[in-house]
């Protein structure tokens, strides 16, 4: 028997939490600042929206709603227009997030976070590399994972407190 996501009224609040939450990391990303003549970009901050997308049962308008910020993001950072897109759609359709059987719990999903990172960082080297025609340097692509993985708890606890501020109190476990 197939999983399916659990059919519960939790869809409510949960899209709007992670699509505020989207929206914030995507503004985020595309700021960049200098630390001892190394640029240090927030570039993979998205993936972790897509990572802790909070579980639903519409499935299509997280779908919509995730391949709109890829494409935002794609506008904003002057890349090539459909690849984050791609990498955002494929890593949900792989991970499945929505359709997670508990809520997340920050030990489990830190370290499980690697997992998803390692597997977004392959398809972003590979996807850059065919759309550009040349091979991206791999050492702030390992900069940016280590940001991004320094960034992870707080990004956690902000889906968090949107989720205080924006779904009732019964309905928060679900999401």
């Amino acid at each position: 028997m197939p999983l399916r996501p659990v059919l519960q009224p939790f869809a409510r609040g949960g899209l709007l939490v992670g699509s505020l939450l989207m929206l914030i990391l995507v503004l985020v990303s595309v700021s960049s600042f200098n630390v001892f003549n190394t640029v240090i970009n927030f570039i993979y901050l998205p993936l972790i929206g897509i990572y802790i997308w909070p579980r639903t049962d519409k499935i299509i308008l997280s779908i919509c709603i995730i391949f709109i910020f890829g494409l935002i993001l794609d506008i904003v950072s002057s890349g090539p227009l459909g690849l984050w897109s791609l990498i955002f759609l494929i890593n949900f359709a792989v991970f499945k997030p929505h359709m997670r059987l508990k809520s997340l719990v920050f030990k489990t999903a830190f370290f499980s976070w690697f997992s998803f990172l390692f597997f977004s960082s392959i398809l972003l080297y590979f996807f850059v590399w065919f759309s550009i025609e040349i091979p991206p340097r791999l050492m702030p692509l390992i900069i940016q994972s280590i940001v991004a993985t320094c960034l992870f708890p707080l990004v956690f606890g902000l889906r968090h407190l949107l989720k205080k501020i924006f779904i009732d109190q019964f309905l928060r476990d679900l999401v």
